[in-house]
């Protein structure tokens, strides 16, 4: 004869995950936090560890969280997380002529300024990074570097990142080689090594607006032009 459930204990993970979850979207849990393990959750709520993983399961398949090998599971980086676009505004009516030093000349002014969202520096807010996993990865590079960091890398760049980037390159659809990955010391070397590649002095180049103002900058050092 079968055993008979307890009424609702079927529902039982389904409260244990939107309560995580209700935590996960008021900011509680922020992203990149370590979620208690099965075994506490399991005696922290008096549940089974079944149930107990089921409500992580739940959570898994909504994209809230993910599992990682031997460490358990963490709130996972979603973009449905990120603030709302803002609103638009009126352009003012007078537009005045402004050279690339002035420009550069403002961003630097408020660039520190907290009551502004800067689109210039092309950087997100510290609070959607997760800070403590890049200073985990950051200190463990440094650690397993032969050099500890000091001395100078390949001119084509560190040859395993140039393996790792390959890989994930298959994710996007890129079918490339550690060999055929050139690595810079920054976004706007790269920037300008493609510039160089494919521009000559005078061609016009299509950017986004907003965009990072240092583009201004390489473009006008090329004699190219911007639109």
């Amino acid at each position: 004869m079968q055993k008979k459930r307890p009424a609702g204990a079927d529902h039982l993970y389904l409260r244990i995950a939107e309560g995580l979850e209700k935590m996960i979207a008021d900011d509680i849990l922020k992203i990149g936090d370590k979620l208690p393990s099965v075994r506490m959750l399991s005696e922290e709520y008096g549940i089974s560890m079944g149930t107990a993983f089921q409500a992580y399961y739940h959570l898994e398949g909504k994209g809230l969280v993910e599992a990682r090998p031997k460490s358990g599971y963490y709130v996972r980086f979603s973009f449905r997380r990120m603030p709302a676009l803002p609103g638009s505004t009126e352009p003012e009516p007078v537009a005045n002529d402004v050279s690339i030093k002035d420009m550069i000349a403002a961003v630097y002014k408020n660039i520190s300024a907290q009551d502004l969202v800067n689109f210039s520096i092309a950087a997100p807010p510290t609070s959607l990074l997760p800070a403590a996993r890049l200073n985990k990865s950051m200190v463990h590079a440094l650690r397993e570097s032969k050099h500890h960091g000091i001395l100078y890398e390949h001119s084509q760049g560190n040859p395993e990142l140039r393996r790792q980037l390959a890989r994930l390159a298959f994710h996007w659809g890129g079918k490339f080689t550690a060999d055929d990955i050139v690595v810079t010391a920054g976004c706007m070397e790269a920037v300008v090594m493609c510039l160089k590649a494919v521009t000559r002095p005078g061609d016009t180049v299509a950017i986004e607006n907003p965009t990072y103002f240092g583009i201004f900058q390489v473009i006008e050092s090329l004699g190219l032009k911007a639109l």
